[in-house]
């Protein structure tokens, strides 16, 4: 029966301990994620120069002017080109019809 006893004892500091471990780990991992969602935020307002009121308006306006880009039948891929200038000089917008191009060839 000791021996039963002194396992049970054991096993309940191990149990207390592992508590306090878990108690202590879990404080430092939610005062680390509040610190990198705050160094994110920091980091996303010097990217874009401006902070606070202006920072939710810039994002919330480009956001919305990629869903118009999107409801226009872009894709991602398409949205990205555009501001890269990876698009191939054949796939660029005309502001004129090909038969246009082909008569400016010919004079």
């Amino acid at each position: 029966m000791a021996l039963y006893d002194r396992k049970i004892e054991q096993y309940s500091k191990k149990v207390s301990q592992l508590e306090i471990n878990i108690r202590r780990d879990t404080d430092e991992h939610k005062r680390l994620l509040s610190e990198i969602a705050r160094l994110r935020y920091l980091s996303l307002c010097e990217k874009l120069n401006c902070e606070g009121e202006k920072l939710e308006s810039v994002l919330s306006r480009e956001h919305e002017q990629i869903q118009r880009m999107k409801q226009c039948g872009m894709t991602d891929e398409d949205i990205d080109a555009l501001g890269s200038g990876d698009k191939d000089e054949t796939e660029q917008i005309r502001f004129y019809s090909q038969e246009e191009d082909n008569e400016d060839k010919n004079i």
